[in-house]
């Protein structure tokens, strides 16, 4: 269906738009409630960040296999599973009693979820709808997972305080509920489009991954983006807002700045998307991994700053989901697109995996000595390897037929 114009192509922008807003906040929710989780349950923050592993290693998991399923079956089918499974996990940890409620319903119910309603498939299957404004059209519903979730989290954590965490889970799988019957109704029924890089018609799987895993360029930006996931995904995503609760921050504070971070991720995907077309790439990698790296040392200074607290989220927003439309551009460039479904996938599968490294290392970390100064120095070293994995590489040869 590639080329779908009118209605149709935006309509799947539209909804690829809502189920991240709504999907990668239900994710972010977890950190929200480990202090309350600490005082009404009395779990560890080892065992709440444990969840948030579980979740990224079910993506990591899952993701290229979500990848497959939607070749086989199209995207409206994995969608709509994805997001039954997320109404089940969020649903049912309202009324999680017991660590291993949590950790099956959230982490596992709730990650097979997170890997089939992912930026890679939602690229994908907007992708096989558009061969005018692709890219616009990409971003635009990729941005769901950024500013698209701002209003959302915001709304949660005033929910949660308000109402608690339970009232506020169950609101939120109601929500999501009723996301999945537009996505089941009117998202359109398309087959993928091989020439988009969702499915290479005639291609078997084992030629393709023997293809990527000797191929420079993908093994060099596999290891960059599991060290991406680690400080990203898994210590941020999980750990910030406990971590400014902890510097004195109300709830609501501490979530509205992880807002503002959203807002952010917005805009440095918009720029970056622009400046990946005219900068060298490498090197527009690089500097973000580097930057990223100096913010960390801002987390020392927050506590009594509100501004510098807001002005971390905001800097740190920009640079992190920025490197997404560079690394698909360095994929489209030097693998090519009609694998880029694939590639993409085994890539956030990795960016998953270290996440799941992070999120609980960090826990254990801040269980450990009681403070969060170690996670950030860590975090600062991961992020000393500037970028390098992205430096210029040979042009890789064609895709296998």
């Amino acid at each position: 269906m590639a080329g779908a114009t009118g209605n149709r192509g935006w309509t799947i922008v539209a909804l690829g738009f809502l189920a991240l807003a709504f999907s990668f906040a239900a994710r972010s929710s977890v950190s929200m409630v480990i202090p309350l989780w600490e005082t009404e349950l009395g779990w560890t923050r080892t065992l709440s960040a444990a969840g948030s592993s579980i979740v990224l290693a079910m993506m990591a998991i899952g993701s290229p296999i979500a990848g497959n399923f939607m070749d086989r079956l199209g995207p409206r089918t994995l969608f709509t599973v994805g997001l039954i499974a997320l109404v089940v996990g969020i649903g049912g940890t309202a009324f999680a009693t017991q660590p291993w409620h949590y950790l099956v319903l959230f982490g596992v119910v709730g990650g097979v979820g997170w890997a089939s309603v992912s930026i890679p498939l939602i690229t994908a299957a907007v992708s096989a709808s558009f061969d005018r404004h692709r890219g616009l059209a990409i971003g635009i519903a990729v941005s769901g997972a950024t500013g698209g979730q701002l209003p959302v989290l915001t709304l949660l954590g005033i929910a949660v305080a308000t109402t608690g965490w339970r009232t506020s889970f169950l609101g939120l799988a109601v929500l999501l509920a009723l996301l999945t019957l537009v996505v089941r109704f009117r998202f359109p029924k398309m087959p993928a489009d091989p020439s988009a890089g969702v499915g290479v018609a005639g291609d078997r799987l084992g030629d393709r991954l023997r293809f990527l895993f000797a191929n420079r360029t993908f093994l060099l930006l596999l290891g960059a983006f599991s060290l991406c996931g680690f400080t990203t995904a898994g210590v941020i995503d999980v750990h910030f807002v406990p971590y400014a609760i902890s510097c004195g921050y109300s709830l609501v504070e501490s979530t509205g700045a992880y807002g503002v971070h959203g807002l952010g991720n917005l805009v440095g995907v918009v720029v970056v998307s622009w400046m990946a077309d005219h900068v060298h790439r490498p090197t527009l990698l690089a500097a973000i991994f580097f930057l990223r790296a100096l913010a960390f040392v801002m987390l020392f200074y927050i506590a009594g700053d509100l501004t510098l607290l807001y002005a971390f989220t905001a800097i740190f927003g920009f640079l992190n989901f920025a490197t997404f439309p560079v690394i698909a551009s360095i994929v489209s460039a030097q693998i090519g697109v009609r694998i880029i479904g694939l590639t993409l996938g085994l890539l956030f599968g990795a960016h998953s995996l270290g996440a799941a490294i992070g999120a609980v290392s960090a826990g254990w970390l801040f269980d450990l000595f009681a403070k969060y100064d170690f996670v950030w120095w860590v975090s600062v070293l991961v992020r000393d390897d500037r970028g390098r994995p992205a430096e210029p590489v040979s042009a890789p040869g064609p895709a296998p037929a």
